[in-house]
């Protein structure tokens, strides 16, 4: 079994703890490292039970605790050897390994498999996690689906993906017309209706949970991203329990198995 839990998921900050096999891991600090431990120890977890807090990449909402964070406990980051470069200033005692998309690592009871995705950021990536039979897809901050990135999540039981914005809604934000185009560009964010054709690509019987993450408070809701995506799994006549992460609380664990 596979269990997920998100402490937070936005613009704002996003970090997520996943769990199988005795082995808990942390993907991204975006939140302030008192929320981290809280959300944690709301998990039954503290700091130092984590094998490793791996990144998608070095956007300060997916980064900005680490440096408090990495102060008291001894922390093992998994990275990219780019992303590491950016990252080592701020945790300077912290263990890195370096990750390269397509090359599975073992990570206690887990093998992660890193992936590239296209963002504005340095050699940014998603993640396959695999534990006991039970397969995870982990997909945030993209402008798109890349080659190759419905072949690797092909079998995933459980889902972690960005549906960011709403076209309606982000054009009526108010936000300049340089920051929208950016958003929707192939290297910025997934809309609700991308998030929806990817799932069309990877869906089958067994996808038992889609988390639907890094929901932008200003250009989306909840509402019009759960509404997009359930539209799209009443057209496959799927059964798929679908979760949307909070932006500023803790997703309670969600069990994911085969």
């Amino acid at each position: 079994m596979i269990r997920i839990s998100t402490l937070a998921s936005s613009s704002k900050g996003n970090a997520t703890v996943i769990s199988g096999g005795g082995t808990h891991l942390l993907v991204d600090a975006g939140i302030s490292a008192t929320r981290i431990r809280r959300g944690l120890e709301e998990c039954g977890l503290c700091v130092r039970q984590l094998s490793g807090l791996l990144f998608t990449h070095e956007h300060t909402d997916h980064t900005c605790g680490l440096g408090v964070l990495s102060k008291k406990d001894n922390l093992h980051i998994y990275c990219t050897r780019y992303l590491g470069q950016d990252l080592r200033p701020t945790a300077p005692s912290a263990t890195f390994s370096y990750i390269e998309p397509g090359s599975r690592v073992q990570i206690g009871a887990f093998q992660v498999t890193p992936f590239q995705v296209s963002h504005d950021a340095t050699d940014p990536v998603g993640y396959l996690f695999e534990c006991d039979g039970v397969k995870l897809g982990y997909i945030t901050d993209t402008g798109r689906i890349m080659r190759g990135m419905d072949n690797l999540m092909q079998g995933v039981h459980a889902l972690y993906l960005e549906s960011n914005y709403d076209h309606g809604m982000l054009y009526n934000s108010g936000r300049p017309m340089h920051l929208i185009e950016r958003i929707e560009s192939n290297f910025g964010h997934l809309s609700n209706e991308q998030a929806g054709e990817f799932v069309r690509q990877i869906a089958h019987p067994d996808l038992q949970h889609i988390i639907l993450a890094h929901i932008s408070q200003d250009c989306n809701t909840p509402d019009k991203a759960r509404c997009a995506m359930q539209q799209t799994l009443d057209e496959l006549c799927l059964n798929t329990n679908l979760h949307c992460a909070p932006a500023a609380y803790r997703l309670p664990w969600i069990n994911v198995t085969t």
